[in-house]
């Protein structure tokens, strides 16, 4: 086990939309609790979906964007239910519409938690979660602004800060440097992990406890 003079750093790669990563919440409540005290939990933001476009099938893409895109979030429902196996946490896609002709990307999600961030380190992560949890159990339209920020209220992050944040660009730039880090390691399939302790990491992609403690240990 980790001794006390370690520290474990661990970098989640993700993006709020995604329900493997709420699938893995188990996981990293696991973690927390057994290496309480010694691991930290970092959240990188990836974007899983820059436009929706990439994702539809040819026959999506010749229908009206608007009939596309709900053919297409009917599909990603699916998967998300499919999901439900992973980690045992349940998964609603009732009226799943996530995305439409005028939202057409996760990036607005993205750019809400560097917000977040920036406007309340201490309660950015809570509104991470309850962000996912909107988008994966409540099954809100969180790539719009409105819902977003019914987010913050919720979280009791200051609206106006938050607003500046995401409106400025300063949001924008940390995403950025975000992106950037996520393609400088290489990572093209999400969610990833980078365990660091010290001068030593590993980068591991899993659905499994016994893989990251093996992993953790490992490394200290």
């Amino acid at each position: 086990m980790i001794g006390m003079e370690d520290k474990i750093i661990l970098t989640i790669f993700t993006d709020p939309m995604m329900g493997l990563s709420y699938e893995s919440e188990p996981i990293m409540e696991r973690l927390a609790e057994d290496y309480s005290g010694r691991i930290e939990f970092r959240y990188v933001m990836s974007v899983l979906v820059r436009d929706v476009s990439d994702f539809m099938t040819p026959v999506e893409r010749t229908l009206p964007p608007d009939e596309g895109i709900r053919c297409y979030c009917k599909r990603l429902a699916k998967i998300y239910i499919s999901e439900e196996s992973i980690g045992g946490l349940p998964i609603h896609m009732e009226g799943f519409c996530l995305f439409d002709a005028e939202h057409r990307s996760s990036r607005p999600l993205c750019l809400a938690y560097k917000a977040a961030q920036l406007a309340d380190l201490e309660k950015a992560d809570a509104f991470l979660t309850a962000l996912r949890h909107a988008t994966v159990l409540d099954c809100r339209p969180t790539t719009h602004l409105e819902e977003i920020l019914r987010i913050v209220r919720n979280c009791s992050i200051d609206e106006a800060l938050f607003k500046k944040h995401y409106h400025d660009g300063s949001a924008a730039a940390a995403l950025e440097r975000d992106l950037a880090l996520t393609q400088n390691l290489g990572i093209h399939s999400l969610p990833a992990y980078l365990i660091q302790n010290k001068e030593k990491a590993l980068l591991l992609q899993s659905f499994d406890y016994k893989e990251f403690a093996v992993a953790i240990d490992a490394l200290v």
